[in-house]
């Protein structure tokens, strides 16, 4: 299967999805990302199976990294397989500095959704 699939006589091709955990913005809550060996790292969204986030370092696929989550004095740190990584940036820093920015894909290990979905209930319950 292609990924795609064909809607009505015009052809109109829309993704199918293929995820087990359905993805939340975090919009209402404030839950920061930490990576060893990274200055920023943004949350774009993430679900209970893993996480999509912007770096300023580029990760290796296929590589296991522990990834801290954090929200008002809670933390959580899971670890997290690295499934896509792409150069998707240049940012200026307040030095002047130019860095790299990256947008990547985790999954987190297995048994870890329990653990994710207890920190965000509580982030929203605080």
């Amino acid at each position: 299967m292609s990924g795609y699939r064909r809607i009505g006589k015009l052809g109109v091709r829309m993704t199918l999805e293929k995820r087990r955990h359905k993805r939340f913005m975090l919009d209402l809550i404030e839950i920061s990302g930490r990576l060893g060996l990274t200055d920023k790292v943004e949350i774009n969204d993430m679900s209970f199976g893993g996480v999509s986030l912007k770096a300023d370092r580029r990760l290796n696929i296929g590589k296991e990294y522990l990834f801290t989550l954090g929200d008002k004095g809670n933390r959580l740190v899971v670890k997290g397989t690295v499934v896509r990584c792409n150069l998707s940036g240049i940012e200026e820093r307040y030095s002047g500095e130019r860095a790299l920015i990256y947008t990547a894909g985790m999954r987190f290990e297995e048994g870890s959704a329990d653990k994710i979905a207890d920190f965000i209930r509580n982030s929203i319950l605080a």
